[in-house]
């Protein structure tokens, strides 16, 4: 995708960057505490005998204190317990926990130290310190205590569970695969290792381990709803839509009502092209929930799925039994205006009250669907309201000034962002002035504009990255690209700027090496972003290695569906790997959305050559 359409989003993103870069407070070492609760938990199952009726109370206290949350006080009672109690190894190994719950690990480690020396078989400080030592990065000798507390009770399965982490941890998977397989070994039928193993490799992205731990975890616990969701997941990622169902199903058998599972049911169902299952799970989980979140959520399942129709029905239908909730309006305007059904989006966020926190972003929205829709005068009143209360709002002004110029009024367009530039100037007004002119058949002034502004800024990336796009919509690719590399040296990590050499590389058909690498660096930096999947897949087309371009390219039309410059891209893939049917598809959805929405055109004249395109097709094929 043209790197100049990015250019607001990146920006944003930029300047919530830049607040992320301020240092953080100093903070105490991380302890999962979770994990340090179950590696107490053998304790509890302990018979020990206190020295004094005065020891055990306060050790009762301690186990009060520490339910309340109030880890300090446990600390001083259980001090009190071993005043009378000294060495006890329950009660240094539960003040050991303590510690470790307000982060102080290496009092917990010395209170665990003390504990196995005065009893060397205690199982539980054993695992603890095992914890402990872990949580300071000291792996070595974390696994000897480990190790140790599996010797003493081969058939406790907290010991392996520590122990797989930690080699996880490590970096050594096979390793902690080798533990939980020894813990099913000492307890036949025993599922928790292949199941928190199994998890924690699927959050990593270890597909292959996950699936098969995950399996053997629900041959042991058929009715594991949460082992079922995940290989669900793993099955869907790879491309098994009907194992993933019927994973999903039998999770429903154990948890019919589970919300989660009738969520990613129904969109398995949807990828498998079944809308009427998927109606099945979404019915069955909007009559669990009445929240607009759920409601929004179903509709934006049937939208990835290209069911707009579904979609709105949905929101629709949610309007009317809850009437009195602002948030719903507020979605349904976003599911039309996705749709480019800009008149019925503004009536849709017309229905959100001045008193809602989505007002403002509302408001906006329906000016900007009042103006695509040509309500001219009622979308200027808004906008100039908007900026009355808010007049530093970027946003807010280029908007303004695009819904001027979209009436027009170009002339008042340029001085309102003129204006906006004199009290606070910014990269997004210049690249929307510099836009502003290029419409008019100005391009050069807005070169020669921009390269005075960054000549005073040389090293602002910001500015740098909206001379580049300027240079682009002039046509001088050359020029972009220098603006690019620019930008690269100031910023390598830049990854509009990443997508913007990428994507001109593979325009042109030049260093396709160097287009695959920076477009890569890109994804690597926003995963799931649709603009630099299609320039991924553009850079395979331009190679020639079509399949891999279609499998990019769908997964960009997935994230960005009914973007006309990916559908195109999608159709041209289509084609050269002989699915004339489909690329007629794509193209067609292409000519749809432009039809609708006739600024997302790229370049401007692409609804003339997508309509060349269909009629150069078999006439089989282009339904003509």
């Amino acid at each position: 995708m043209s790197p100049s359409r990015l250019l607001v989003s990146v920006l944003l993103g930029a300047l919530v960057a830049q607040g992320a870069l301020a240092a953080p407070p100093p903070k105490r070492p991380h302890v999962d505490r979770e994990a340090m609760r179950e590696a107490m938990d053998a304790a509890v199952s302990e018979e020990e005998s206190f020295s004094s009726s005065a020891s055990y109370a306060n050790y009762l206290q301690a186990r009060l204190l520490h339910h309340a949350g109030d880890h300090r006080g446990a600390v001083d009672a259980l001090r009190l317990a071993l005043a009378t109690d000294d060495g006890h190894p329950l009660l240094l190994t539960r003040l050991a926990e303590e510690y470790a719950r307000l982060g102080d690990l290496d009092k917990a480690e010395r209170e665990l130290r003390r504990a196995v020396e005065r009893a060397p078989a205690y199982y539980p400080a054993h695992v603890l310190l095992g914890r402990v030592l872990m949580e300071s990065g000291r792996f070595t000798r974390a696994r000897m205590h480990l190790r140790r507390a599996v010797a003493l009770k081969s058939r406790e399965p907290e010991a392996y569970l520590v122990l797989a982490q930690l080699n996880l941890e490590a970096g050594a998977p096979d390793e902690a695969v080798k533990v939980v397989e020894a813990l099913a070994v000492a307890l036949p039928g025993e599922a928790s290792g292949y199941r928190r193993l199994g998890l924690a490799l699927a959050e990593r992205g270890d597909a292959l381990r996950a699936e098969r731990l995950l399996g053997e975890a629900s041959k042991r616990d058929p009715g594991d709803v949460e082992v079922l969701a995940a290989l669900a997941k793993l099955y869907e990622e790879s491309g098994r839509p009907a194992e993933a169902e019927d994973a999903l199903a039998r999770a429903l058998r154990r948890d019919p009502d589970s919300q989660e599972v009738l969520l990613a049911a129904g969109r398995v169902a949807l990828k498998a092209g079944s809308a009427v299952r998927a109606r099945a799970y979404f019915d069955r989980l909007l009559s669990l929930s009445t929240e607009p979140e759920t409601v929004v959520r179903v509709a934006f399942s049937f939208l990835a799925a290209r069911e707009p129709a579904a979609a709105a029905e949905v929101l629709e239908a949610a309007r009317k039994a809850g009437a009195d909730e602002p948030r719903l309006a507020y979605y349904a305007g976003l599911v039309q205006e996705r749709m480019r059904r800009f008149a019925e989006a503004a009536e849709a966020f017309a229905a959100v009250p001045a008193t809602s926190e989505v007002f403002a972003d509302a408001r906006l929205r329906r000016a900007r669907c009042l103006s695509l829709a040509g309500a001219h005068p009622r979308a200027l009143a808004l906008l100039k309201a908007a900026l009355q209360d808010a007049p530093e709002d970027v946003e807010v002004r280029t908007q303004y000034a695009r819904a001027l110029e979209r009436g027009g009024a170009p002339a008042k367009a340029e001085s309102v962002l003129k204006e906006g530039l004199v009290s606070a100037p910014s990269a997004t007004l210049y690249d929307a002035l510099a836009s502003t002119l290029q419409r008019q058949g100005r391009g050069t002034e807005a070169l020669a504009l921009l390269r005075d502004v960054v000549a005073k800024s040389p090293r602002d990336e910001e500015l740098l990255y909206v001379l580049g796009a300027a240079h682009e919509r002039q046509g001088d690719v050359d020029g972009a690209l220098a603006r690019m590399r620019a930008v690269l040296e100031v910023d390598p990590d830049h990854a509009a700027a990443l997508n913007f050499l990428g994507y001109l590389l593979a325009q042109s058909g030049t260093n396709l090496d160097e287009a695959e690498r920076r477009v890569l660096r890109a994804l690597e930096l926003h995963p799931d972003t649709g603009a630099f999947l299609d320039s991924l897949g553009w850079v395979y087309f331009r190679r020639g290695e079509y399949q891999r371009a279609v499998e990019a390219l769908e997964r960009a039309s997935l994230l960005s569906p009914d973007e006309p410059v990916i559908l195109e891209h999608l159709g041209d893939a289509y084609q050269r790997a002989s699915r004339s049917e489909e690329a007629a598809g794509a193209w067609r959805r292409a000519l749809e959305v432009l039809a609708l929405d006739p600024e997302s055109a790229e370049p401007p004249g692409q609804r003339a050559l997508l309509e060349r395109k269909l009629k150069a097709l078999p006439t089989r094929s282009s339904g003509r």
